[in-house]
């Protein structure tokens, strides 16, 4: 088994290098002026199961088209089998049909990763599991989860006067491991969207977090509009201190400068999206032990 480093993904890679003692495909790439990408593969294939590394964050699009590239090459090149890892799938969201004629992106994204022959896809936190399993029949599909590792994180730094607390009823079960693997409270926020202006408010809090040390934790943060809202109603009920968590963190970094300067104490997220302007879990020892456990 060989392992290839997407554009957006050679830190990661790295660490599974390390982790898993693979040997590794060189990769060289440049962006022309018009914005498309140049991919050469370095190396000798014959009939190796290879890894591809590659997260799909911003810009999306180019990310996947990389990835579908990468596939079709090291298949050309005599690849046996091809695994992406793609810690954030995007489009994932865009998963049915609202309104007539709308597209649904998640299905056509599969269907372009199963028509270039990737054989399996390993991905972390998923938008929504079924549908990520329903579709793209012939491909394997693995959906991590990302909660050990925060749990990991936070079991020397909790007490009993922390709560967790979810910003929807989509986060209840993740909500409901962390703080059960805790042994914490925890809370869901009641959400709704006005049926006229299509905006996103919350019901009053109805659970006590005066002098409460609060983890809100979320999935996705995109314009961080929902989280702001959330995290403006908790600071009114006056706790010690909120820690926001995210799994994918693809806001831009005045959104969680925002936060800061509102009273957030810390935020934390997970390195599906590498970022440095603030701390991030590593995921990689976790997919590397799934990587040995399946595949090697």
């Amino acid at each position: 088994m060989k392992i290839l480093a997407g554009p957006n993904s050679e830190q990661m890679t790295q660490k599974l290098v390390e982790h898993l003692n693979l040997n590794q495909l060189g990769l060289s790439y440049k962006y022309f002026t018009d914005g498309e990408t140049y991919l050469q593969v370095e190396g000798i294939l014959d009939k190796d199961d290879v890894i591809i590394v590659q997260t799909t964050f911003p810009h999306q699009e180019k990310s996947l088209l990389e990835l579908i590239f990468l596939a079709k090459t090291v298949k050309e090149m005599g690849a046996d089998k091809v695994i992406a890892v793609v810690p954030y799938l995007s489009y994932a969201r865009a998963d049915r049909k609202r309104v007539e004629g709308e597209v649904i992106s998640h299905s056509v994204i599969m269907d372009l990763l199963s028509a270039v022959e990737i054989d399996t896809m390993v991905t972390i936190n998923v938008h929504n599991p079924e549908a990520f399993h329903k579709t793209a029949e012939k491909m394997e599909k693995y959906n991590l989860s990302a909660i050990p590792a925060i749990i990991d994180y936070f079991k020397e730094k909790t007490d009993k006067n922390w709560i967790v607390v979810g910003p929807d009823k989509g986060s209840k079960e993740d909500i409901d491991v962390l703080a059960r693997e805790l042994s914490l409270p925890s809370y869901i926020l009641e959400k709704y969207r006005d049926p006229i202006s299509h905006e996103v408010n919350f019901e009053e809090v109805k659970f006590e977090c005066k002098s409460k040390s609060i983890i809100l934790l979320d999935d996705i943060i995109t314009s961080g509009g929902t989280a702001l809202k959330a995290i403006k109603m908790l600071l009114e009920k006056n706790p010690l201190s909120i820690q926001f968590v995210v799994i994918h963190p693809l806001a831009e970094g005045k959104v969680f400068n925002e936060m800061r300067e509102m009273g957030v104490k810390d935020i934390l997220t997970v390195n599906t999206v590498p970022r440095e302007d603030m701390e991030q879990i590593d995921i990689s020892y976790m997919i590397s032990k799934f990587i040995e456990e399946k595949f090697l």
